[in-house]
């Protein structure tokens, strides 16, 4: 082989070298574009999710808030029926006690009168 052949082939292989070079760098980039873009995609879907995410956790709290203000008024309800029962029953207990109180003083009165006589 002369030189001159050989200096031919190796200005090919440089040249085909180059090509193969700026190929795979187009290659790469392309890949990382499309990696890019699966990416955007991922973030995109995964702020969609977490947007739902947020709005059910809303929802919930919301409902848990209607659900504490049921359970404090039925609470509030249910104290006042006690203290109202409370008070009835004392309201009885004092009537019954007036009543036993009359009534001992009626038989008191009615003994006395007896021994008057």
């Amino acid at each position: 082989m002369s030189d001159e052949e050989f200096c031919e082939e190796e200005s090919v292989s440089n040249t085909s070298k180059k090509g193969d070079g700026n190929f795979r760098k187009a290659r790469g980039e392309a890949k990382k574009g499309e990696l890019d873009e699966q990416l955007k995609e991922y973030i995109n879907e995964w702020r969609k999710q977490r947007a739902k995410e947020e709005e059910e956790l809303k929802r919930l709290k919301e409902k848990q808030a209607k659900r504490k203000e049921i359970r404090a008024e039925q609470e509030k309800k249910l104290a006042q029926q006690k203290k109202e029962e409370e008070e009835r029953l004392r309201k009885e207990e004092a009537e019954k006690k007036a009543k036993e109180a009359e009534e001992k003083r009626k038989r008191l009165e009615e003994a006395e009168r007896k021994d008057r006589r």
